[in-house]
């Protein structure tokens, strides 16, 4: 009680943040923690998360279609409008794989004023939407079975799994972000959010199998996380986790520099290191821990586009800028030979050729005219490319 009630005084003393900057990855299912999803949505459509991950697990002569120690799994998501995200989760290679969706219902960052502005965010969404509905919550429960005379073997629920209902899962989850500490990067610059919501399928959902042998913590579909935001840098976020995803306690942490993200993840902790028994298959995937890594990256579909066209743009100002630098250094050679030449009348004082050496002072202030504007062009091209010839998209 005194721990909530802490918790409480903490969100209401923090200034309320005007919008989450950004949320990472799950291993699997877009935008969120570790495996739950949070009430956010990238307000600039077109930006996109594509996260690569891999999970250990126990192998188990009792499960051959398991045999692996690493699974790896992949996903790729897009935000639509600044309140939709649509995305696919590929579970194998064989192939399977899974679509998904969230939609923004209200965004914490549209109220500013009185008691509005501790509103959380609150989003619904959808998980494993497509034809392989017996998946558990890690994306594995299918296996090729060869067929007599077919080109390709039969992909089907394995017996583990055959009982699971998970397709078309559905959630509603709330997250409120604050902020304390400075405004400004440096590592006292904290964001702080808390997610909670509810959902059916992969959040409560563990077919035949005894859920005390599919779960330690589970939570009958309830989930719940808290992420600490640092930012030591303008480019750099870390991000610190722990949640529960109605299964399991899971912890970890990711680096986000520049879009480009590193996030190492302990899941199942409340699990602890239980061993493969051969008289019980499940124990070779559930109720021990497992070290999860993934490796992602986020961007804007519209920003590459535009990056390319302007990497041809700064191209063209670099060859452009060339050619003028050797045209001023070909007429501050002619000026100097000019000079030179207008020199050599003064020093002589040749008075019949007074007509020549006017002639020579108009082409020398024709040469200096024009050497400014070619660099005033210089300049002009540097501003547009950035400076120096460098670019800063």
């Amino acid at each position: 009680m005194r721990a909530t009630s802490a918790l409480v005084a903490l969100v209401l003393a923090a200034a309320p943040a005007a919008a989450q900057d950004a949320f990472p990855q799950t291993l699997r299912w877009g935008t969120g923690l570790i495996d739950i999803p949070v009430a956010f949505v990238s307000p600039l459509s077109g930006d996109f998360g594509l996260t690569l991950s891999g999970t250990t697990y126990h192998t188990s002569p009792v499960l051959p279609r398991y045999s692996e120690s690493l699974s790896k799994q992949g996903a790729f998501s897009l935000a639509l409008f600044g309140r939709a995200e649509v995305g696919v989760s590929v579970y194998s290679t064989d192939p399977e794989q899974g679509f998904f969706w969230q939609a923004l219902l209200l965004n914490q960052a549209d109220f500013h004023h009185g008691i509005w502005k501790f509103l959380p965010s609150v989003a619904v969404g959808m998980r494993n939407i497509g034809p392989y509905d017996h998946i558990d919550r890690f994306g594995r429960g299918y296996q090729e079975n060869p067929v007599p005379g077919a080109t390709a073997p039969h992909l089907a629920a394995d017996s583990i799994h055959d009982g699971f209902k998970t397709g078309n899962t559905l959630y509603g989850v709330a997250t409120k972000s604050v902020y304390v500490g400075s405004p400004e990067p440096g590592w006292t610059s904290l964001g702080l959010s808390f997610s909670v919501g509810y959902g059916n399928g992969l959040f409560s959902n563990h077919g035949t199998i005894p859920v005390s042998d599919y779960a330690s913590a589970h939570t009958g579909g309830i989930f719940f996380g808290v992420n600490a935001d640092l930012h030591p840098t303008v480019n750099t976020v870390v991000t610190f986790m722990a949640e529960n995803d109605a299964w399991e306690n899971n912890i970890g942490a990711a680096v986000i520099y520049r879009g480009l993200r590193a996030e190492l993840a302990l899941t199942d902790v409340s699990g602890g290191g239980a061993k493969p028994v051969a008289a019980n298959p499940a124990t070779a995937l559930y109720d021990y821990m497992k070290v999860n890594f993934s490796l992602g990256w986020q961007g804007n579909l519209s920003g590459l586009l535009h990056g390319s066209m302007l990497a041809d743009r700064v191209a063209r100002l670099r060859a452009q800028h060339k050619r003028l630098e050797a045209e001023i250094a070909r007429r501050e050679t002619r000026i100097a030979e000019l000079q030179s030449e207008i020199a050599a009348y003064e020093a002589h004082g040749i008075g019949d050729l007074e007509s020549r050496r006017a002639q020579i002072e108009d082409e020398l202030r024709a040469e200096e005219a024009e050497l400014k504007r070619l660099n005033d062009e210089i300049q002009r091209i540097e501003q547009r490319s950035g400076g120096g010839g460098e670019t800063h998209p």
